[in-house]
């Protein structure tokens, strides 16, 4: 796109980059993202990006407000994602936190000097499903939605070698059949190489007991980790993961 012919600015697009990779954003993570130095910066640009289509706002709850992006915005930044067409409460929690963990990663990496990627889950959808009606995609996403990770990290190694690992965010626990059949598409990845590693985020116990003890009937037992959601997203305290990153 050319900026020179519109009233768009490189800031506008990395904006509207950043809700449509995540899908559905508050204006603190856009704030974090772009290490901005109040909200107020943040509320005039989106108000911008509003009046031009480009971006919607949903009060979901009485202190939670979202954006996403608009079907103009992906067609504005070419991005190759999957948009929503409204924010609900059923999947609000996950969203944000999961753009959270995300967000931490990022920092992380960057503190630690190793080169870090990442895809999200609307970008692994719309390379699974592309483009069509709304009604067959959402059909199609619910038959395949368990071989869809939350996100895919790429880490690059001090030597060079990428390491792909395979992302779930788990704030719910699901029944054992769904855990075993999900386990074993996990040995089939880990045994081809598709994936380096799976890493299940989760802060409840019995989740934690339900995927270790499904793990075990894994060859690879030991490339599946469960790790803690880190206290720096759960208690809003970035500037901890801004200035000294965690290991």
């Amino acid at each position: 796109m050319v900026l020179k012919y519109t009233s768009l600015k490189q800031k506008d697009l990395d904006y509207l980059t950043f809700i449509l990779r995540n899908g559905i954003v508050t204006a603190k993570q856009i704030c974090v993202k772009f290490e901005e130095p109040t909200l107020t910066r943040v509320y005039s640009r989106v108000r911008k990006l509003m009046a031009k289509g480009l971006v919607k706002y949903e009060r979901i709850a009485p202190k939670v407000g979202v954006y996403f992006g608009s079907r103009e915005a992906r067609d504005v930044t070419n991005a190759d994602v999957t948009v929503p067409s409204k924010a609900t409460i059923y999947t609000i929690q996950h969203a944000l936190l999961m753009n959270d963990l995300l967000l931490f990663h990022e920092f992380l990496f960057e503190k630690e000097g190793i080169e870090f990627q990442y895809q999200t889950e609307r970008e692994i959808r719309f390379k699974a499903l592309g483009q069509g009606s709304q009604p067959n995609r959402l059909q199609e996403y619910n038959q395949i939605r368990d071989r869809i990770p939350d996100a895919i990290f790429v880490i690059k190694k001090r030597d060079g070698t990428p390491i792909r690992v395979w992302v779930e965010l788990e704030l719910n626990k699901k029944d054992r059949k769904r855990y075993d059949e999900k386990f074993k598409l996990f040995d089939d990845l880990l045994l081809n190489g598709q994936f380096d590693q799976i890493r299940y985020f989760t802060n409840l116990v019995q989740i934690k007991n339900a995927v270790n003890k499904a793990k075990r009937k894994l060859i690879n037992d030991s490339k599946v980790v469960v790790r803690d959601i880190p206290e720096e997203i759960l208690n809003d305290r970035w500037e901890e993961v801004k200035s000294s990153g965690k290991n």
